[in-house]
């Protein structure tokens, strides 16, 4: 859903201290006026998620879309702005071409951090699927080249690369709090079933051992956001927000390291 009144409907009867907020290319002549809705909510947004386009946007060989990826990022660190939001989720790689020019991608990234640190604002870089490299790999490339960068992790796609295991062993990734954000989804074994549909699993519905992963985060001391990304929304539009409530009390469980009851 890209309606920002969906997080007023229903933002208030979820039992979080606070969510992450993505911001859509169709709001971006709106942006005083949502930020304004949005923070009379009483709702806390720390985290904001960039439009996923502006990486791929900003190494296109048409200047009309460079000049457009610039116009999100600027609107995206805007709102985050005005929301008081402190970390921009970014996806530096995407889709067309995934990974593969990934220097193009590093070529921009010093521009994209002063955008976002002029919006006071920590640009914490996503662990999103690669087809050349991996994601912790590019990560790793990205604050050896800008240490200014922070990190993003999403535990789906980091078990689709077999890197979730790699991620909490990895020394370099935690260290000076560099992780600032976690995205909690399950994997099963494809980010797409066989009609094409992408589903978005809830804790307990894959592979991933989210007690393990906890415990391991709360060893390296993680003191950044978490969010729960996965969908609700039934086919026919309805949704379930049973569901949604028993997965955030999951996870609030799981950050006490307390036992399924």
């Amino acid at each position: 859903m890209t309606d920002y009144r969906s997080i007023l409907d229903y933002g208030a009867e979820l039992a979080v201290d606070d969510l992450e907020v993505m911001f859509f290319p169709s709001w971006t002549g709106e942006i005083e006026r949502i930020a304004v809705e949005l923070r009379a909510s009483g709702l806390l947004f720390p985290a904001i998620h960039a439009e996923k386009g502006i990486g791929p946007a900003l190494i296109s060989v048409l200047p009309e879309e460079r000049a457009q990826g610039w116009r999100w990022l600027e609107a995206s660190c805007r709102l985050g702005q005005l929301l008081q939001s402190n970390v921009l989720v970014f996806h530096l790689w995407g889709h067309p071409d995934s990974d593969d020019r990934l220097q193009d991608n590093l070529a921009i990234l010093p521009d994209c951090l002063a955008i976002a640190e002029r919006h006071s604002l920590a640009l914490a870089i996503e662990t999103t699927p690669c087809r050349s490299g991996d994601p912790l790999g590019n990560v790793r490339r990205a604050i050896e080249q800008d240490s200014r960068c922070f990190v993003a992790l999403d535990t789906e796609f980091l078990a689709l690369h077999h890197q979730l295991e790699v991620a909490l062993s990895a020394g370099w990734l935690w260290q000076d709090q560099r992780v600032r954000h976690i995205h909690i989804k399950d994997y099963a074994s494809a980010l797409y079933s066989t009609d094409n549909y992408r589903p978005y699993l809830h804790p307990g519905e894959g592979s991933i051992d989210f007690a393990h992963f906890f415990a391991a985060i709360k060893q390296h001391h993680f003191d950044g956001y978490i969010s729960l990304e996965a969908s609700i929304v039934n086919l026919d539009g309805t949704r379930n927000m049973e569901k949604l409530q028993h997965s955030l009390a999951t996870l609030q469980r799981l950050c006490k390291n307390e036992p399924h009851s």
